[in-house]
């Protein structure tokens, strides 16, 4: 209760306002909370108010704000004795801090709290009602936060799985649409600029070489970028002196999928309503809506972009690009990439890939290959792997009678089938075997042994056809586009030389058995496949007899 007759002291008026703690805009206005609060310190004369203290947009469920920490410092100067609020909850939604400034700081520093609405007051000693009521306030105050934060957790999680953007700031390449804010539209500039970073990506440079040619472009980094154009941004990635492209964002922006149209959010989640700071959420619990906003790189260009990030390459010092094959030579014993050496003896010059593991002392042999040898045997494998293309558009023709779909379908389905004989024919060995047993043929630990690796065969059939049963399902609705690769051999019918670009298209793996043995694993070898064994099948609709 609040003690009657005139009240003197120097007062601190705190005045707060937050969304986040669901504070009702209109009655809990700052405007409204002055006027409440300067009507009652009019009625006792005795009051003077030293200062006003502010804190509009500020959660009340930590005590770091700027206008209670000023007010704090004001009274440990005793500039005031007393501060006046419009009730416990402006002070903070905190049960455990509240009550720590209410029963310990504020009086060990000497100052009265009055809360108006709560008519409650530090200084009343006449009773015990307060000892009772104050605690039991904080409580709710700060139970009634947490329903709220669970309440807006809940609407954000919402919006995100309708596929509506709720960050305060659009992505480097995107801009909020004016007409809806949860929509992301693009940002033409800051789009070519990203279409420039997965051009260079795609051509051999690696990020410290993007960076660097992104700075002698002039071309402002993401965060001064939306700064210049009117946006109050911050990003916990800017240093103090960070006034470039750095390595570290040409590989954010290379390795962000909403790029390709993919709405990605929930990356990130904070530990409870009482504590900012937020922790990274697993992968695979992330919110991911498809088709959200127009795309800037194509989903086929991203993935290989992906492809070329996860290998190890590295670019020498006095190259912009990383060579050709980098990152796609293999050792065959180990596995492990091919480096490659530049030497020189005399006037000549040499160069040649050895097994990393051998380079290390890891057990391996050299595996020494000229470089040259090997790049023009990739380069005739492209060449030679072109040739094919007359009979492969052969069969595209086909289309007009047979969608091309059907091509792959077809042989999928003769797959399907035979997996389908091959689960049956381990379900009837199964079957034999548990009458052998019944009959006493086999003993009861060979019936074991046999049974198990019979299941065990099944299975791997069985996933076998449920891939293939996925596979087909995807090129059904269209999510498989079977044969880009087509397109790109096109491009180097008439290559002459090998491109870091070529190889990063066409090229899977170089595996190196010694100095004179090698294969060349082509991506698209599985499609290749499945188009030989439909010309070979004679199963070809339209096609003359």
């Amino acid at each position: 209760m609040i003690a009657s007759g005139n009240i003197s002291a120097n007062v601190g008026v705190y005045l707060r306002l937050s969304r986040d703690d669901g504070d009702k805009a209109e009655s809990d206005s700052i405007r409204n909370q002055r006027e409440l609060v300067t009507d009652f310190i009019s009625k006792n004369k005795g009051m003077r108010v030293i200062g006003e203290y502010v804190d509009d947009g500020y959660s009340g469920t930590n005590f770091n704000r700027p206008g209670f920490i000023r007010m704090v410092n004001d009274a440990r100067m005793k500039k005031i004795n007393c501060i006046v609020v419009k009730d416990l909850s402006r002070l903070g939604r905190n049960y455990i801090d509240t009550g720590r400034y209410i029963e310990k700081i504020f009086p060990t520093l000497g100052i009265r709290l009055i809360a108006v609405n709560d008519n409650y007051d530090s200084f009343d000693q006449r009773s015990d009602e307060n000892q009772i009521f104050v605690p039991f306030k904080n409580l709710i105050n700060d139970a009634y936060c947490r329903d709220i934060s669970m309440k807006i957790r809940s609407h954000l999680d919402v919006k995100r799985k309708n596929g509506q953007f709720i960050g305060s700031f659009a992505l480097y390449g995107y801009a909020k649409d004016p007409d809806d804010k949860n929509h992301l539209i693009i940002d033409e500039y800051a789009a070519e600029v990203v279409e420039m970073i997965f051009n260079l990506s795609l051509s051999g440079y690696g990020t410290a070489k993007i960076a660097e040619k992104l700075n002698e472009l002039g071309i402002q980094p993401p965060y001064d970028y939306k700064r210049k154009c009117g946006l109050n941004f911050d990003s916990g990635f800017k240093s103090k002196d960070n006034v470039k492209w750095c390595p570290e964002s040409v590989n954010r922006v290379l390795k962000n999928e909403m790029y390709t149209g993919k709405m990605i959010q929930g990356k990130t989640r904070k530990i409870n309503y009482k504590v900012p700071k937020s922790v990274p959420v697993d992968k695979g619990s992330w919110i991911c809506v498809v088709g959200t906003h127009d795309a800037i790189i194509p989903k086929e260009k991203f993935d290989t972009v992906q492809m070329i990030l996860s290998r190890d390459t590295r670019t020498s010092p006095a190259k912009d690009r990383v060579y050709p094959l980098c990152g796609y030579i293999k050792c065959a014993s180990c596995g492990q990439n091919m480096i490659r050496r530049d030497v020189k003896r005399g006037n000549n010059s040499y160069s040649y890939y050895h097994c990393s593991t051998y380079k290390r002392g890891g057990g391996c042999s050299s595996h020494c290959i000229n470089c040259g040898k090997v790049e023009r045997a990739v380069l005739d494998a492209i060449r030679n792997q072109a040739v094919l293309l007359d009979k492969i558009e052969r069969i595209t023709e086909l289309a007009d009678a047979q969608p091309k779909e059907q091509i792959v379908l077809k042989t999928i389905d003769r797959q399907l089938e035979k997996l389908i004989q091959d689960i049956e024919y381990y379900g009837r060995l199964k079957a034999k075997l548990y009458k052998d047993l019944v009959d006493g043929v086999v003993e009861k630990a060979d019936y074991l042994d046999l049974n198990d690796r019979f299941e065990q065969s099944r299975k791997n059939e069985e996933s076998a056809y449920n891939s293939l049963l996925e596979k087909k399902k995807q090129i059904e609705s269209g999510e498989i586009c079977l044969q880009p690769w087509v397109e790109k051999l096109k491009q180097y019918r008439d290559i002459s030389e090998l491109s870091r670009a070529a190889v990063v298209s066409l090229v899977d793996k170089v595996t190196v058995s010694d100095s004179k043995g090698f294969d060349i694993v082509f991506m698209f070898d599985d499609e290749m496949k499945d188009l030989m064994k439909y010309i070979d099948s004679g199963d070809r609709t339209g096609e003359e007899e």
